[in-house]
């Protein structure tokens, strides 16, 4: 059985599916998916769907860069001076990535 994931880990899981979403239509985009579509849409609706997808791509990456450490309320991934999308743990206080917060806090008080 897979352990329950605390809410702010399953928002994090949506927003970090949405960029791979992204990124593999990007991919298929770049691999020669277009001249399909070209075919069947027309090469101004081609363009209108580019369109769409490159803005839906940069907001899902802005949306994922937005997420907040469930533990200190910073952002997870960027500091005044670093950004690292890829990081395990919170660039701020290194709270690592999937581990339960309100377990965390309440060790915290016991210590």
């Amino acid at each position: 059985m897979r352990p329950v994931l605390a809410p702010a880990w399953l928002d994090y899981r949506n927003r970090l599916a949405a960029v791979v979403a992204a990124i593999v239509g990007l991919v298929l985009w770049l691999g020669g998916g277009d001249a399909l579509l070209r075919a069947v849409l027309g090469e101004t609706a081609l363009n209108a769907l580019a369109a769409a997808w490159l803005t839906g791509s940069l907001a899902a990456l802005g949306w994922l860069a937005a997420f907040r450490c469930p533990f200190c309320g910073e952002h997870f991934h960027w500091d005044l001076w670093v950004a690292n999308p890829v990081t395990r743990q919170c660039l701020h206080c290194g709270f690592e990535r999937w581990r339960d917060p309100e377990a965390a806090r309440a060790l915290r008080r016991r210590s």
